[in-house]
């Protein structure tokens, strides 16, 4: 009976993979598995180099490295956050609104894309387009624990306030008393009078 090393062997020996015309697709395929097994490892490290980048400011290298990121990977939400970020910051609010939305689309939930996206809306004062992206993130729930820990902001919560200022704005009051009562339950050490002042700070 044949050994490992001696199928092994006899399969390199076979003329069919001798030929030059076999060893060429071959030689493709074994990049592409290649490329394929190491592919979370290059979309880290793009990111990583494109979150360097951002923190120093330098907004279009970040942007090229996490295109190519996307390129890879196109559900990746850091990548798709950062991209979004890059644009913003230069002032491009169209691409960043563009590409919060092709985030969105790769990963409905992704908070912070819906986040970032309602608050440009309303900078913009476009109430009506920023309210779904808020209600989503109040559908997903707060954020745990854990989360909390690690980054102390919570989205579920400024979606709420940012919320009860969307429907002040568009005529919609009936509908604040409940998102105040979420705030009561989820966030029970904040008074409603504290909350009601930061919406009114954020006008």
């Amino acid at each position: 009976m044949m050994s490992e090393d001696d199928k092994l062997e006899s399969m390199l020996a076979d003329p069919w993979l001798a030929r030059p015309g076999t060893r060429w697709p071959l030689s493709i395929l074994f990049v592409l598995v290649a490329l394929f097994a190491l592919r979370p490892i290059i979309v880290d490290r793009l990111i990583s180099r494109a979150e360097a980048y951002s923190s120093n400011s330098m907004f279009n290298n970040t942007a090229r490295e996490c295109q190519k990121a996307i390129f890879l990977d196109g559900g990746n939400t850091r990548a798709w956050n950062l991209l979004g970020g890059a644009y913003r910051s230069q002032g491009d609010i169209p691409n960043a609104v563009n590409t919060y939305l092709n985030a969105i689309n790769a990963n409905p939930a992704n908070k912070v894309a819906n986040f970032r996206v309602a608050m440009i809306f309303v900078l913009e004062k476009d109430y009506y387009r920023a309210i779904p992206h808020f209600e989503l993130i109040r559908i997903l729930g707060p954020e745990s624990p854990a989360t909390l820990a690690c980054d102390s902001f919570s989205y579920y919560r400024a979606s709420l306030e940012m919320l009860s200022l969307c429907y002040e704005k568009t005529g919609k009051s009936d509908k604040i008393p409940d998102i105040l009562k979420d705030l009561a339950i989820t966030f029970p050490t904040c008074s409603k009078d504290d909350d009601m002042l930061k919406i009114r700070n954020a006008k």
